[in-house]
Formats: structure tokens, sequence, C-alpha cells
């Protein structure tokens, strides 16, 4: 399940292995071992990959289905919600992108 995860947020994010292993500190040889099946990330890495795409670990092993970590502590709209997790899956460039854009629209 986790090699999955990883691919459908690589997709998502329009993010490349290689980006992930410089970004992470994990080597991209690593990286594609996991991906050819020849070895198993170690917690620790499966952390920093979670971190990296704002994703929780239970998502990413396939424990949960809900992708975001943010930690609500008030009751959202639904369109608020949809906005978090749309936000959460975005690069952080995008998500830089996306901010500058919301203060060009208050202004």
């Amino acid at each position: 399940m986790f090699i999955q995860r990883f691919e459908e947020l690589l997709k998502e994010t329009n993010t490349n292995k290689a980006t992930v292993a410089a970004k992470t500190g994990i080597p991209l040889e690593t990286i594609c071992n996991w991906f050819n099946r020849n070895s198993c990330p170690s917690v620790d890495k499966v952390a920093r990959i979670a971190d990296f795409f704002e994703v929780s670990v239970d998502y990413l092993l396939g424990r949960q289905s809900d992708i975001g970590i943010v930690e609500v502590q008030h009751e959202l709209t639904a369109d608020q919600e949809e906005m978090l997790k749309i936000y959460n899956r975005l690069s952080s460039q995008d998500k830089s992108q996306l901010l500058a854009l919301a203060k060009r629209l208050l202004s």
C-alpha cells in the first residue's frame, strides 16, 4: 500500500522521486529500491515521506483513507474542509502561490 500511495501523491502533486529525495534527505537510490520492491522503508523514512507530502503515516501505510493530518479544533463548513484537503495535497510551491492569490483577492 505504501508504494501505491506514494505513487498517487507523486502524481497528484506533480512531483518526482528526485525532488522527494532532495527535500527529505533520502537517497534517490533508496527510493527507487522501494519502488522496485528490493527493500522496504524504515519507520523514520516513512515519516519523512509523510512530512514531505503533509499526510499522515497511517495514510501512507493504508491504515486510514483520510489524506490530511490537519487537526481541526472547531467545526468547519463542508467548503472549508474541502479547501483544507486540497491545500494539504499541494506542493510547497503551489501552497505559496495559492496563499498569494488569496491575499490578492482580499486586497
